[in-house]
């Protein structure tokens, strides 16, 4: 450029012709640049046209400000090797140009550079230096893989024991709300009413004794019944008494409702 600078767009670098010390080395984006500017030097380019260019085509994401940064850059590198005009106009509402009166020429021969040739022991050192960074990678990588193995692992056990958690506490639930099977035994009659008594609270009932006091007791409420109504007398499974040798029991008067399908049940008043 200018028979001034050399752009080397291979190795990303802008330098002073004829000098190996001070390249100066652009990102991708800016060379991508550089390169669409001067392939149409002298023509205005739409910030469009390099949004595409530079960024979209290479999956990167192109806006003002990458794009002002990379111009502000190049202007910057190419004052500072000596280029005091300006070499990258900005074009008002449109983009950006390189200016026609920068002179572009294409080397010819590569740039030389003075290479020298690595000894064996050289040689030597740098395959052993990169078959160490090569177990060392693998060895991360390894040691990355059981690690998220080992994680999911616990995290997969972590899952199924919740799972069995809730799975007992939702059984426990249902057991203990299920409705407890209730027997009726016959006990006897009083007034006009059969006398029927849940299994549970008849076992609840050790003393034979008791067992007649509860009678009697029924006898002299006198219950008055129709065809498909009886007496039922129940423990209170929902209240505990103050007492654990205490029982407490409910007579009820119960009866079929007309559809046949449920029950209906009362309490029974006291003598007077």
């Amino acid at each position: 450029m200018n028979k001034q600078i050399i752009f080397d767009s291979d190795m990303s670098t802008l330098g002073l012709e004829g000098s190996q010390d001070e390249l100066i080395q652009i990102s991708n984006p800016t060379k991508r640049l550089l390169l669409l500017l001067i392939a149409h030097k002298g023509e205005a380019i739409k910030r469009e046209v390099i949004f595409k260019k530079v960024w979209d085509d290479y999956g990167m994401v192109s806006s003002n400000n990458n794009l002002n940064q990379c111009v502000s850059k190049l202007r910057k590198i190419m004052k500072n090797l000596g280029m005091d005009e300006e070499v990258i106009v900005t074009v008002p509402k449109i983009g950006f140009m390189l200016h026609q009166h920068v002179d572009i020429e294409k080397c010819s021969e590569p740039i030389d550079v003075i290479m020298e040739t690595p000894s064996e022991t050289e040689t030597a050192n740098n395959a052993s230096g990169r078959l160490r960074k090569g177990q060392t990678a693998e060895s991360s990588t390894s040691e990355l893989s059981r690690w998220r193995t080992m994680k999911t692992g616990i995290f997969n056990q972590l899952v199924l024991f919740l799972s069995i958690v809730a799975l007992g506490g939702a059984a426990g639930f249902w057991v203990a709300s299920k409705p407890v099977e209730r027997n009726e035994i016959y006990m006897g009659n009083a007034g006009s009413c059969k006398v029927m008594m849940s299994e549970q609270a008849l076992d609840s009932i050790n003393n034979p004794d008791v067992k007649k006091v509860v009678m009697d007791f029924a006898i002299q409420l006198n219950p008055v019944c129709k065809s498909n109504e009886y007496v039922l007398i129940i423990k209170s499974s929902s209240f505990k008494t103050y007492s654990s040798n205490l029982s407490r029991l409910y007579f009820m008067r119960c009866g079929m409702m007309s559809d046949g399908k449920a029950e209906i049940c009362w309490g029974l008043l006291p003598p007077r």
